[in-house]
């Protein structure tokens, strides 16, 4: 009688753990409701079983399935890795730290091992796609995930950092180079947009940061990296919009100095330039941040934009532009720095600034 009673109130926490599981998904979806979109077809039966029959031990059988992800990334088994890692994210779909952990270990840890250019380049898209295709569909206004999907253009695409970098950046503007015009701006013709949809792009939302910030080059990873940090700072609140702001006024910093494709694809050479319409809009947008959120290193940041702007308009032999941007960095001088600049001095780089407070 004692082993009946047990078995029953076992199988009854089972079924109030299932009840719980299926009430906490109806809440969800009534706070977002085109987040959640089910299971897809492939995904095998037992794992439709963990997902939708065990309800709360659905954690427990994660935590087992993350070791076996460390030992099949111990073994190089790459290809079960990335299956495995999907179906962690699925029996929990609306925890972000699983999406962003599996999208950088594909991206950064898994892609370095591989040998050729090629393949790191698909485990590049792989850590990608798991956060633009996957995870941002399940959580649509979790803004942290733009951000990381943000940084994954900036860093992993657009730096310098890997030795396949080139491969990237240039697989990126071959991909976007349909849906773009001449100067790299997207293009809004009905073909382009269908080809954008594919890529998770809305061309409305590119003409309207085109129109905020200037003609973004979209064959670049710091104009991706804009529109998903832009898009985070939709949802985002707190310490979390600071985060987007970086997330947006970094990629423009470096779209100035770099942000305009100049080399050839049809050749495979890779080259860029500067994309000085971008500077004021960009200036603009720090000094916004720095309101909402003053700090030390954003000014840092404002001015050395400011001046790397005079420089750049002055080579570009735009005299009138560049000192604009002198008076403008003199204005945002600290009342107290003693050692204010002569335009001379900034345009033969023979000041930097140095936060004197």
């Amino acid at each position: 009688m004692r082993r009946i009673l047990t078995a029953g109130v076992i199988l009854l926490l089972i079924l109030l753990a299932a009840w719980q599981s299926h009430r906490l998904t109806s809440f969800r979806r009534s706070g977002m409701p085109e987040a959640y979109t089910g299971f897809s077809a492939d995904t095998p039966p037992a794992l439709t079983f963990v997902m939708a029959g065990l309800g709360g031990f659905r954690g427990i059988v994660s935590e087992v399935l993350w070791f076996r992800v460390s030992r099949l990334q111990e073994e190089g088994r790459y290809l079960e890795l990335v299956q495995l890692a999907d179906w962690i994210a699925r029996l929990d779909p609306h925890a972000s730290e699983a999406w962003t952990y599996n999208a950088w270990n594909l991206a950064y840890n898994v892609s370095i091992m591989m040998i050729r250019a090629e393949d790191r380049l698909r485990w590049v898209q792989n850590g990608v796609a798991l956060l633009r295709d996957d995870a941002l569909r399940f959580n649509p206004r979790e803004a942290r995930l733009y951000r990381e999907l943000a940084w994954l253009y900036q860093n992993k695409i657009g730096d310098a950092l890997d030795s396949a970098h080139l491969t990237y950046k240039l697989a990126l503007a071959e991909t976007m180079s349909p849906c773009v015009n001449p100067d790299g701006t997207v293009c809004g013709t009905p073909e382009s947009r269908v080809r954008l949809a594919t890529l998770r792009l809305d061309a409305d939302r590119m003409s309207t940061l085109e129109h905020r910030f200037g003609p973004l080059d979209w064959r670049l990873a710091e104009s991706h990296a804009v529109y998903w940090a832009s898009q985070g700072l939709d949802y985002a609140t707190g310490a979390e919009r600071l985060m987007c702001r970086r997330g947006i006024y970094q990629p423009l910093i470096l779209s100035v100095r770099r942000g305009r494709f100049s080399g050839d694809l049809t050749k495979k050479q890779w080259q860029t330039a500067p994309n000085l319409p971008l500077a004021t809009a960009t200036a603009d947008f720090i000094e916004e941040t720095l309101k909402e959120f003053p700090s030390k290193n954003a000014t840092n940041m404002y001015i050395n934009h400011l001046r790397i702007s005079v420089q750049l308009f002055h080579n570009a032999n735009d005299a009138s532009r560049a000192n604009e941007f002198y008076q403008r960095l003199l204005l945002a001088l600290p009342p107290e720095y003693r050692r204010r600049p002569e335009l001379e001095d900034i345009v033969v780089n023979r000041w930097r600034f140095e936060d004197e407070g």
